[in-house]
């Protein structure tokens, strides 16, 4: 008991620390989706602001050359057009606006400000030619050349690098999350099936073994070993059942010891349990393998007999009392029995009716000087 006690504390051990594993695990795996879920996001919103600087670039190109031309309503146009670029080129190198929550990775810092092109103080000084060119300075013509060749030529392929750039980082970075993520699902997987190996199915056969015991105490008589009054009644009620909805023959046989009382008290309660054990012995070689009987009382005990016909009953009834009688322990006082037999009648509704009626055919043998079989008959 004290081993068992120790394996299930082992077992129960093992299986909170792999409950705990699994709930480590699920929320890794939870938090790597959200994670993706996020970065997701915000790959989308700098692509979309990325995007939208080269539409901004041309914009401003396009307002320029209008208000070049005379068209002054174009000015304010064009300047909130910058405004406009300017604060989404901010937000994509420091983060914390327009839905961007991260700065430039390093790859992309690189892009905007380092080499001998960088992107950054591209963007800012065609914004200011933009502002020089609104001002209308002295140097306007010459910011608005610059203006119209960056667009052209010298910043769109840029801009378009930079969201290819974004682009590029936000699947690599998925990528990764989903390989994590595979790997933690696979990971709980197998912690599962680990589980289910190692602790599980232990547990499982260690619960099956002492339910298989207490039923075995629930349905057995600790004395005799044979079953007790529930387990005959249980099954004695499904054969009744069977009996008259089938119309086939269900023997009763009720069984009392002769004189135990005067047994248990002469010679104590020691020899009278010795006395039941030893009954029980003999009457069980007696019977047939699939009989049960079963003790339903202190020196009381009951046998159903399924498709038995009365001549058959009582036959079993007297192997039973003759076994009883020839078979005595030397060492326990004689013993001998009374058998009381019915069968079910057509008109039985219930198995008490023939249960009481086997007790009445006991009672007549008891009355009859003991030691002998009784039928009674269904009136």
């Amino acid at each position: 008991m004290t081993s068992e006690h120790a394996i299930a504390k082992r077992m129960t051990l093992a299986y909170l620390a792999g409950l705990t594993l699994v709930a480590v695990l699920s929320s890794a795996v939870h938090f790597l989706l959200d994670n993706i879920i996020v970065q997701q996001q915000d790959a989308a919103t700098i692509i979309n602001v990325a995007g939208r600087q080269r539409m901004l670039s041309q914009r401003i190109a396009l307002l320029a050359s209008d208000f070049r031309t005379g068209d002054l309503e174009a000015r304010a146009l064009m300047l909130d057009a910058v405004a406009t670029m300017e604060r989404a080129q901010d937000a994509l190198i420091s983060g914390g606006d327009l839905g961007i929550t991260r700065g430039l990775s390093a790859t992309a810092r690189e892009m905007y400000f380092d080499g001998p092109d960088p992107l950054d103080p591209k963007v800012r000084a065609y914004l200011a030619d933009a502002r020089e060119l609104a001002s209308d300075t002295p140097n306007a013509a010459r910011a608005y050349h610059r203006l119209t060749r960056a667009a052209r030529s010298d910043l769109l392929p840029d801009l378009d690098s930079a969201v290819q750039l974004f682009e590029t980082e936000a699947q690599d970075e998925i990528a990764w999350m989903r390989t994590a993520q595979s790997t933690v699902l696979i990971s709980l997987l197998v912690t599962l099936a680990l589980e289910a190996v190692f602790i599980f199915h232990p547990l499982v056969r260690m619960v099956r073994r002492h339910a298989a015991r207490l039923y075995e105490m629930a349905t057995r008589d600790a004395l005799t070993n044979l079953p007790n009054r529930r387990h005959f009644m249980e099954t004695a009620e499904r054969q009744f059942a069977v009996s008259q909805r089938m119309s086939q023959p269900l023997a009763a046989l009720v069984l009392d010891l002769d004189h135990f009382k005067q047994i248990n008290d002469i010679h104590g309660h020691s020899t009278g349990d010795a006395v039941l054990r030893h009954f029980a012995e003999v009457a069980t070689r007696a019977l047939r393998s699939g009989d049960m009987l079963s003790r339903t009382g202190g020196e009381e005990f009951a046998l159903m007999l399924p498709l038995m016909s009365r001549t058959g009953a009582l036959t079993v009834a007297e192997k039973l009392r003759a076994a009883i009688e020839a078979e005595q322990d030397d060492t326990l006082p004689p013993v001998t029995v009374s058998v009381g037999v019915s069968v079910t009648s057509p008109t039985d509704r219930a198995l008490d009716e023939v249960l009481r009626r086997a007790d009445k055919a006991l009672y007549s043998a008891k009355s009859a000087g003991r030691n002998r079989v009784a039928l009674h008959l269904a009136e």
